[in-house]
């Protein structure tokens, strides 16, 4: 059994994507990470291998992974978030927002989220 010696600075963290998912690999997947810093490592040199697992654990397809994990972990949205998309409305990146259960909103007062670019993860 893996048990982290990671413990989150504050209730946001320990309940962001980033700490769910590690909990995730180290229960489900069998890959036991330390940290987030270990978490975006794996992720940048292994990138097919992290692009399956989160797949599997945010339930997109594969191929929205990468632009869902930028989302999900990179821009911290949430199902049923709100987001301001000021970016170009043909931007590919969107699918993998509403598969993740963000929504886009037109209106700014409503937003949980403002953007003009895709989130990009690892940082």
């Amino acid at each position: 059994m893996f048990i982290s010696v990671w413990r989150p600075a504050d209730e946001a963290t320990a309940v962001g994507a980033e700490a769910v998912l590690l909990e995730w690999l180290a229960a489900v997947w069998g890959r036991a990470l330390t940290d987030p810093t270990g978490l975006r490592a794996w992720a940048r040199g292994d990138a097919a291998g992290f692009r399956a697992a989160f797949a599997v654990f945010a339930g997109v397809d594969a191929e929205l992974a990468e632009s869902a994990a930028g989302w999900l972990l990179g821009a911290g949205v949430r199902p049923d978030d709100r987001v301001l998309w000021r970016g170009d409305a043909a931007d590919p990146c969107l699918a993998a927002l509403a598969a993740i259960g963000g929504r886009l909103t037109g209106e700014a007062a409503r937003a949980t989220i403002v953007l003009a670019r895709p989130p990009v993860w690892p940082p």
